[in-house]
């Protein structure tokens, strides 16, 4: 038996959860879900949630809705590293196995909200200019050596949806939507050589005019000259003059100069070329949904209570057994009632002879005295068309008419939940969430 780390099988499997909510078929929904009215032990402490089945339950007992997710509430994310003067960022190097840990900074954001991956770090240097040069087909080298690539630029709209303080958008075009980032892509070409590492500077070269570097590989015509070190004479760099194209693998020699015993490696691109496929080569495999709740979503839900759970549900069911696809639903009771006397928000009610023997419990989410409508959540039971007793009011009323949930509890697969800090909502409101899911 085998396993493995591999990181383009986690980047696969966030794009198949992302284009399964882009897809606009009814068996395959997933739901932001919200409730729990009631407090926490120390609400500026939330409990912390986790995988036990009880939590599943209580997921459920606590919900007041859900709404429905899309494509466009969905992006791949990865860390985010601003361009700071004075750092050492690490550069592209294909043999390098951490470049996708989450930790390695090869590329940046800088404050153009431009991403650039780093290319050549200038022997390690630190970085003292930040890119702000544009080239979809090339690359640009600073005045402190540094080589970037240009990738992509942080839409307005990505920018507020997902972008944070630690994490910034990243994706794969399909299709040409007129960005630089498909200048990038449809201009990438496949095994270029754009920068070339010494790795030991020799001795004893004192001639440049003579100094030779052949590249020799399974690649055509890159080709580079070598700078030499005129204080030690070794030499201290290799700079391309063509990147050629289609290398897999390439061995440079260095030849002439008047010394010996230089060496060099070639750095080769991602074998469609730099810049192809961002998503990919920056290690997209983590997830951000950006859902929102906008006021009560045209009389979907009550407002002017608060909440503090928030889940996601795949494929719940209707009553009827038929998976859920609209675009949002209740998981309340709304009671339509006859009398006298008030319900108060929050109170539990029940029908039956005592609170203790009921058939029916709830907790009342809204109470509209105008029309002796009772909004219920935290349900045990099913109502019948019987008094209503508020359990602190002693209000009494004849259930005439019952609208029941519009979803089958317990159903679906529940994919997150995250207990929060209480939100007050109300009409003129939207709460947004940014709920990053790691692969």
């Amino acid at each position: 038996m085998t396993s493995s780390t591999f990181n383009r099988t986690r980047i696969y499997s966030a794009e198949q959860f992302r284009e399964s909510v882009s897809e606009p078929i009814s068996n395959n929904s997933i739901y932001l879900t919200f409730g729990k009215t009631n407090a926490w032990a120390n609400d500026a402490a939330p409990n912390a949630s986790n995988t036990m089945a009880i939590t599943e339950y209580d997921v459920w007992h606590n919900m007041i809705g859900g709404k429905r997710l899309f494509g466009n509430d969905v992006s791949h994310v990865i860390k985010r590293f601003n361009w700071t003067s004075g750092n050492v960022y690490t550069a592209y190097d294909q043999t390098n196995p951490s470049l996708q840990d989450g930790n390695t900074q090869f590329y940046v954001i800088t404050t153009d909200n431009n991403v650039y991956k780093c290319i050549s770090n200038a022997n390690s240097s630190v970085s003292t200019v930040e890119p702000t040069a544009i080239n979809p087909g090339s690359i640009t080298q600073t005045s402190d050596n540094y080589i970037w690539k240009y990738l992509y630029t942080i839409s307005d709209s990505d920018l507020l949806r997902f972008t944070t303080n630690e994490y910034i958008p990243v994706k794969y075009l399909i299709s040409n939507d007129g960005s630089l980032q498909w200048q990038v892509q449809s201009r990438a070409v496949r095994g270029t050589i754009y920068n070339i590492i010494v790795t030991n500077g020799g001795t004893n070269y004192t001639n440049v005019s003579n100094l030779i570097v052949t590249i020799s590989g399974d690649g055509t015509s890159a080709t580079a000259t070598a700078n030499i070190n005129t204080s030690t004479n070794v030499v201290s760099t290799i700079t391309m003059t063509d990147y050629g194209s289609e290398y897999s693998y390439a061995t440079v020699t260095i030849s002439g100069g008047g010394g010996s015993g230089a060496t060099a490696r070639a750095v080769i691109s991602p074998i469609n070329g730099h810049g192809a496929n961002p998503l990919y080569e920056l290690g997209g495999s983590n997830l951000m949904i950006n859902p929102s709740l906008r006021g009560t979503e045209s009389d979907s839900f009550e407002v002017g209570n608060d909440f503090r759970q928030i889940a996601l549900i795949k494929d719940p069911l209707k009553p009827d057994g038929n998976v859920m696809s609209n675009l949002k639903f209740s998981y309340a009771y709304t009671l339509t009632t006859a009398g006298s006397g008030d319900y108060l928000n929050d109170e539990v009610v029940y029908q039956g002879s005592s609170l203790s023997a009921a058939s029916f419990t709830g907790k009342i989410l809204s109470w509209d005295t105008a029309n002796g409508v009772a909004v219920i959540i935290n349900s045990f039971g099913t109502p019948t068309s019987q008094s209503l007793v508020g359990a602190n009011s002693s209000t009494s009323r004849f259930v005439s008419q019952i609208l029941s949930r519009e979803v089958k509890s317990y159903t679906g697969e529940m994919l997150y939940v995250n207990n929060i800090k209480p939100i007050i909502r109300s009409a003129d409101q939207t709460e947004e969430f940014k709920i990053v899911v790691k692969f």
